[in-house]
């Protein structure tokens, strides 16, 4: 009886997906930018975001109970990649110098996200309670980038860098959500001379000058 010719089996490995390592926050928050990249913000529930970043939607409402709080945590996630980033790579040149490469490393983490920001900006720009819940952390998050650039943020005039600043990347934010060019052009030209209008200011605002003392007058 003739032995039985030995069958070849092909077996194909099946390639396992790699761990997903991220945080329910940051699931979530990316989760939120991908539904509004083709969606309405304001359309958009938080069962929604939770069932397409696959997260329970008990934990997702226990990390974020309004849609708000993710875009608060969008921010303050971009503030930690940013300020993480000097380490490796420091910020050089003039404050001015300093404060354009900061901002970009902004639109940096940004990437690829032009169409979820539009989608939320043109909403969020509508409902001024959302824009109050927001408006202290952007306002934190200029402060900490005139900090990382050296520039003091104390006081009133502290103040009045913070908005001014605010106003800068604002602008240039708006840029950017249009910017169809690879290298950013039109956002690096829109802080570039948002920058350039304040470092003028600047330099043209009169400086305070310590009052002389009577006794100091009399010494002289």
């Amino acid at each position: 009886m003739a032995a039985a010719k030995p069958t070849k089996t092909t077996k194909t490995a099946k390639r396992s997906k790699p761990a997903d390592t991220r945080t329910v926050r940051d699931k979530l928050i990316d989760g939120a930018l991908d539904i509004a990249a083709s969606h309405r913000w304001r359309d958009i529930t938080l069962p929604q975001i939770a069932e397409h970043a696959g997260v329970p939607l008990g934990d997702a409402l226990m990390t974020f109970s309004n849609k708000a709080k993710i875009l608060k945590a969008l921010n303050k996630r971009i503030d930690g990649e940013v300020l993480g980033s000097l380490e490796k790579d420091p910020l050089d040149g003039s404050i001015k110098d300093k404060l354009f490469d900061i901002l970009m490393r902004r639109f940096d983490a940004l990437e690829g996200r032009q169409a979820a920001l539009a989608s939320i900006a043109a909403d969020v720009g509508r409902d001024p309670m959302v824009a109050v819940c927001l408006t202290p952390q952007f306002k934190k998050s200029m402060s900490l980038s005139l900090q990382a650039a050296g520039v003091t943020t104390d006081g009133w005039r502290g103040l009045i860098k913070v908005e001014a600043l605010g106003i800068i990347y604002m602008n240039a934010f708006r840029a950017w959500l249009k910017d169809e060019d690879a290298g950013l052009a039109g956002t690096m030209s829109a802080l570039d001379k948002g920058l350039a209008r304040a470092e003028k200011f600047a330099e043209g605002m009169p400086t305070l000058k310590r009052r002389t003392e009577p006794a100091d007058a009399e010494a002289a």
